[in-house]
């Protein structure tokens, strides 16, 4: 099997068709690629790793609304990855009717078996059990070309078929969503899963984490994906008392299984995490998506290619993209994204996030603005440090 070792030369070393005036933007920009130690140390471990010939896997952990699918599609759109796009929707939604709600003791105990099967059989590219296809690639996404870029090289859509496109490519990439995960610690059930067979497969995480005041923002919304009397409760813009306990119970939840999952990591980051995982800002690959997707693609090991140079630096939509939609559209919008929730939301909502995620906040370098109208409102106010303080503790 052919293996993942590339060089950081290749990664940030221009294709010659690149225009003369994007070359002098990436000349510039390839100047702020620093690597912490942590992630010096997680670059070179895959490299070591990867001469023998385990599979390797990529897992995107994220909340929704937190900036998934413009980091999904960095690495949907490369061609030696292997995409799964959010593999765990069909078995939380369609099998167990509830994707946002913690289970009870039992139900959690016959979903984590149902995960951790789901999750060795897709590690492996196996495709081996008779329901794994339609749990991991559901019909919503094998019918949409940009949730499953790699699915058009073959027409098939069986598991032998599955089986060879994954093989096929260098690596997997599966996005998953944290409220997806059986109901303890994340993380730690993802380590799980990928221990499991470590002759035969490893896995990286990419923790992609966002700002929750945004986060909420968005799924207000979204109205929680609540269902029945609880969905009409956020209808009203002046939420009522039982609509607020309601927001702040989603709030606490969010908040805590990322806080939850980065104390399980720094607790546990010699015995496992070191070299397997890497922590993420929205904000920073909204930013400076090529400063962004350099690092992420040096952490996995995978090279930067002309196409994916040019949908970002150029705009340039790839050729197979039949039809333009906004998944595949880099733009300032991304940037205005980060700051939208300021002008929209009311102070009081806010500190209402505040105050339940203030510990998460700090760790991650999200400045409160302990009511403050002020600097909410003044964009030229930056509510988001430079360094992320929790990983001073991650080397």
């Amino acid at each position: 099997m052919a293996t993942l070792l590339y060089t950081v030369r290749s990664l940030i070393q221009p294709c010659e068709s690149i225009s003369a005036k994007t070359a002098l933007k990436y000349q510039t920009e390839k100047s702020d690629l620093k690597l912490k130690p942590a992630e010096q140390r997680s670059s070179l471990s895959l490299r070591v790793s990867t001469e023998d010939n385990k599979r390797w896997n990529v897992i995107i952990l994220t909340h929704m609304s937190s900036g998934s699918t413009l980091t999904g599609n960095l690495f949907n759109l490369h061609p030696d990855v292997f995409y799964l796009y959010e593999p765990l929707h069909n078995l939380r939604r369609k099998v167990y009717n509830d994707e946002w709600n913690p289970f009870d003791d039992e139900t959690n105990r016959a979903y984590t078996k149902d995960f951790f099967d789901l999750f060795r059989d897709c590690l492996g590219c196996g495709f081996l059990k008779n329901n794994t296809l339609y749990r991991s690639i559901p019909p919503f996404v094998k019918g949409k070309k940009h949730l499953t870029y790699w699915r058009y090289s073959t027409p098939e859509f069986t598991k032998e078929a599955v089986r060879d496109a994954c093989r096929g490519k260098k690596i997997t990439v599966a996005k998953v969503m944290q409220t997806r995960l059986p109901r303890e610690i994340g993380i730690k059930e993802l380590e799980r899963v990928c221990r499991a067979d470590p002759q035969q497969f490893d896995c990286l995480i990419i923790h992609l984490v966002r700002d929750p005041r945004a986060v909420i923002s968005s799924l207000l919304r979204r109205k929680f994906f609540a269902q029945g009397p609880e969905k009409t409760l956020f209808y009203s813009k002046n939420l009522t008392s039982e609509g607020l306990s309601l927001l702040k119970r989603n709030v606490q939840l969010l908040c805590s299984q990322v806080t939850n999952n980065l104390n399980y990591v720094r607790d546990n980051w010699a015995t496992w995490f070191q070299g397997h995982y890497k922590l993420v800002r929205y904000e920073d690959i909204a930013g400076s998506a090529m400063n962004a997707a350099r690092v992420m693609y040096d952490f996995v090991g995978l090279p930067m290619t002309n196409s994916i140079y040019q949908w970002i630096a150029e705009g340039r939509i790839p050729t197979e993209i039949e039809f333009k939609i906004k998944a595949f559209t880099i733009s300032e919008d991304n940037e205005n994204r980060i700051s939208y929730w300021r002008l929209v939301r009311d102070p009081s909502l806010v500190s209402l996030v505040e105050e339940a995620c203030a510990p998460l906040m700090k760790e991650m370098g999200y400045i409160l603005i302990n009511g403050s109208e002020d600097h909410q409102h003044d964009l030229n106010v930056t509510l988001i440090s430079k360094e992320i303080p929790i990983l001073k503790d991650l080397r």
